[in-house]
């Protein structure tokens, strides 16, 4: 499993681009194979703040995400409305174990 949590400082007058971007991309990126999670959420405190929580079967499905269509859409409108750089993270699983992850609506 390859799991990724990104952040995202977004300019103000930017921030319903970026959405309705983000929005669009994560619809998508949830159909794609080998994608089992693609959360998306925002800051309470700091409403320009975002973070993606992506998880993989592996990391060839995060590589055939990265190639997509509605992905490299995406990364043009979050480079224009990127305030400032965020960091990204790689995790593993240590609960649930990675066998008892699904894609939603799988069950």
């Amino acid at each position: 499993m390859f799991i990724f949590q990104v952040h995202h400082y977004i300019k103000p007058d930017q921030v319903e681009a970026y959405l309705a971007a983000t929005m669009e991309n994560a619809r998508l990126t949830i159909q794609e194979p080998g994608v089992i999670r693609f959360d998306v959420f925002r800051d309470k405190a700091e409403p320009t703040h975002f973070s993606l929580f992506e998880v993989y079967r592996d990391e060839q499905a995060r590589n055939a995400h990265l190639e997509t269509a509605h992905f490299k859409m995406w990364k043009a409108v979050y480079l224009a409305s990127c305030e400032r750089r965020g960091n990204g993270n790689e995790f593993d699983a240590l609960f649930p174990e990675p066998a008892a992850w699904q894609k939603p609506g799988s069950a």
